[in-house]
């Protein structure tokens, strides 16, 4: 039996992000039932009812309806800001003598990663290239599937549940680049973020962060 802690825990088992969205889902089903009533007048049941005051309850519930979900959308991307991937910056790819590659292959269920800076040494044969990154590079991934979509996924930690730093789609036939930057040095987990057959959970692999 494995004992997993699920990142972000509030202490009652539930994640924080899914408490965000259970609480952000009862305010919007709480408002919407406010919009729905505030706009049916008491006086519709009856024929000489006030259309003009109607309309006018109706217009301004309308309103604070599109206020409410604009402020809500808002909210919830702040709180998703953390999460977005410190992405390169669009001066260090247009510069690529100053980016690290690394090429990325994919297949069933497996990672293999080599430095696509440096040249194969003859001596060792069709081996990969051991992976060197340090921190504060711009590294250029550049990932190729051997048989079906997979999603390549850097976890910000060697924890292998914990929350996402990047992912992109590694799609067979084509060169799928993305840009990323280490800030930190440490050991990161790779995973697939896209289910590729029956032993897709245990398409687990790492990398080693190194002090600039």
């Amino acid at each position: 039996m494995v004992d997993v802690q699920l990142a972000g825990d509030l202490g009652y088992g539930i994640p924080w992000l899914q408490m965000v969205l259970i609480v952000a889902s009862l305010l919007a089903i709480g408002f919407f039932i406010y919009v729905i009533m505030s706009t049916r007048s008491k006086h519709a049941l009856f024929a000489g009812f006030d259309k003009a005051k109607y309309e006018l309850n109706k217009y301004h519930a309308e309103r604070y309806w599109a206020i409410f979900v604009a402020g809500l959308l808002i909210w919830l991307w702040f709180l998703g800001y953390p999460w977005m991937p410190p992405i390169a910056s669009q001066e260090a790819i247009e510069n690529p003598d100053e980016v690290h590659t690394i090429k990325v292959t994919a297949g069933q269920w497996f990672w293999q990663l080599e430095d696509g800076d440096k040249s194969l040494d003859d001596s060792s044969g069709h081996s990969p290239i051991p992976v060197n990154i340090k921190a504060g590079e711009t590294v250029k991934f550049v990932a190729r599937s051997l048989d079906v979509n997979h999603g390549f996924g850097i976890l910000s930690s060697s924890n292998s549940m914990d929350s996402p730093m990047m992912q992109m789609q590694v799609v067979p036939g084509y060169d799928n680049i993305f840009y990323f930057t280490f800030h930190e040095p440490g050991v990161y987990t790779i995973r697939c973020l896209e289910y590729c057959g029956w032993n897709h959970p245990y398409m687990v692999s790492q990398i080693t962060i190194h002090a600039a």
